[in-house]
């Protein structure tokens, strides 16, 4: 069967983007959930889970997604440090869910969150992911 080309248009999305995660907490700070890179590197866990704390240092976490957290991986082992990846994820967008759970994720229609979610200087180093967990 050839392929068939038609138009592409998006499907509508039950998701509602809340702002950037840097808007959900102004004020206040991010970082990775303890143990949250490293179970994820070792397969226990499908997503990176990163803790939000606002200003009056209450907290929730939120897990970033898929296509996001394999993006961050990536970075770190490819020389980028951890607060260079969490300034990125400042910038992302803070996504409900059909369910009223929250992802991290890139916005909508911006050409695909691989595409968004580059951290620019993530290169080549002598740092591994190892040196970057060890903190």
């Amino acid at each position: 069967m050839a392929l068939q080309f038609k138009m592409w248009t998006p499907t509508e999305s039950n998701l509602t983007e809340l702002g950037t995660v840097a808007q959900q907490i102004p004020g206040g700070k991010i970082s990775f959930t303890p143990n949250s890179l490293s179970k994820y590197q070792s397969g226990q866990i499908k997503a990176i889970s990163i803790l939000l704390t606002n200003k009056k240092g209450e907290s929730v976490t939120a897990p970033l997604s898929k296509r996001v957290s394999a993006t961050i991986k990536n970075a770190l082992e490819n020389g980028s440090t951890k607060n260079n990846c969490l300034q990125a994820i400042l910038k992302l967008m803070m996504v409900e869910t059909e369910d009223g759970s929250n992802i991290i994720s890139a916005p909508r229609g911006a050409g695909g969150e691989e595409e968004e979610v580059t951290v620019a200087s993530a290169s080549k180093s002598t740092v591994t992911y190892d040196d970057l967990v060890a903190f």
